[in-house]
């Protein structure tokens, strides 16, 4: 996803503003690919930053009170069950992660995914499930074809097909596609893609990267869907714009140094201050209360386009995918909004609505009835 602003920059940005370089003022409904998700400048994860600053930066991985603080934050945070296994310094470097811990635990070394989803843009990540367009193809990888309009009991079908083979160590699942029209099954397809991980012996890894720290309303999309993965990526609000992810594993995973987790700037004490200052953050907010006004602003200026066998809306809580006919008529609708006033993310013929937990509901309610007059011209 990304937005097309040409010569302009952000000069700054504060909660839902951005503010531009040609004195423009913005909503902010891209955030970052959702990164600042309890708004830009958030003052707490600021002076969490501006604390840890002064003490340490980076330690390379020797112990800090900063991690340690984190550590136990997490714990609370992680459904119950689970163990933070590390920080990463992205969503896709948390996959790999989990990729590593698959295969040293089941001695395999193939990976499985869905068509349509993102885990990433490395070759592993996106071999899984995204084409980079580079024909690249890693032995022992394999993609199912998923997504709206497709057969959910062929996908099974060919995921059993897969795993049937023995060699697939990891199945990723990312529960609500955000870079793929919203797409997301239904429930007893996600407990049949956990039957069948466990039927095969492969371990079933839950990418909530975009989804989780409370954007689809409970704190991972797992847990809406009545499914405990062996393992557990999250990432991008973590730290409220700071790069950082996190990689959990069910408690009774041994992690081994074979595994391979650390890298030069995972764990780093100005991540952990920032994780820490954030999850404090949602514990003090109602989480679950602000994205379902989100949602119901959202459905209320934009609930024709989820109607229809086609829907052209998708997603839940605050992360929503719109579907234009062409990329000329996505582009189209971002450069609309932004004379409007509104700044929104896109990718080909989609556009994605990721506002912030903390935005103004004035600002939201306004912002939405723009995308609703735009999108409706466009489609």
């Amino acid at each position: 996803m990304a937005t097309n602003f040409g010569s302009l920059s952000i000069v700054s940005a504060q909660d839902d503003l951005l503010y531009t370089s040609e004195g423009e003022t913005l909503t902010d409904l891209f955030t970052a690919h959702g990164t600042a998700w309890l708004g830009h400048g958030r003052a707490e994860v600021r002076a969490a930053l501006a604390r840890q600053l002064d003490a340490v930066w980076i330690t390379g991985g020797i112990p800090t009170p900063a991690v340690q603080a984190m550590r136990a934050r997490v714990a609370g945070f992680l459904p119950p069950g689970y163990v933070l296994a590390s920080l990463a310094s992205t969503g896709m470097e948390a996959n790999e992660q989990a990729l590593r811990i698959a295969r040293v635990t089941t001695g395999r070394n193939g990976a499985l995914g869905l068509a349509g989803a993102m885990h990433g843009k490395s070759l592993a990540t996106a071999t899984l499930a995204w084409d980079n367009g580079d024909g690249a193809a890693p032995a022992g990888f394999y993609r199912v074809a998923a997504g709206p309009g497709g057969d959910e009991a062929a996908t099974l079908d060919a995921i059993d097909g897969a795993l049937r083979t023995g060699a697939v160590a990891a199945l990723y699942i990312e529960p609500v596609h955000g870079t793929s029209f919203g797409w997301e099954g239904s429930p007893g397809f996600y407990t049949a893609v956990r039957a069948l991980a466990t039927r095969h012996g492969t371990m079933l890894v839950y990418d909530e990267v975009l989804t989780g720290c409370h954007r689809t309303g409970s704190r991972f999309r797992c847990q809406a869907q009545g499914v405990a993965p062996d393992i557990l990526t999250f990432g991008k609000g973590l730290g409220n714009g700071f790069p950082v992810a996190g990689v959990a594993v069910r408690s009774d995973i041994a992690i081994l140094p074979r595994m391979l987790l650390g890298s030069t700037f995972s764990n780093n004490p100005l991540a952990a201050a920032a994780v820490d200052a954030t999850l404090a953050c949602l514990e003090a907010l109602d989480p679950a209360a602000l994205v379902g006004a989100i949602e119901r602003t959202v459905l209320h200026h934009l609930g024709w386009a989820a109607a229809g066998p086609a829907p052209r809306l998708r997603g839940c809580g605050a992360m929503w995918v719109i579907a234009l006919d062409t990329p000329q008529q996505a582009e189209a609708c971002v450069q609309a909004l932004r004379m409007a006033g509104v700044c929104i993310g896109f990718h080909g013929r989609q556009l994605r609505l990721l506002p912030s937990l903390t935005i103004a509901p004035a600002r939201l309610e306004r912002a939405c009835a723009e995308v609703a007059r735009v999108v409706a011209a466009q489609a």
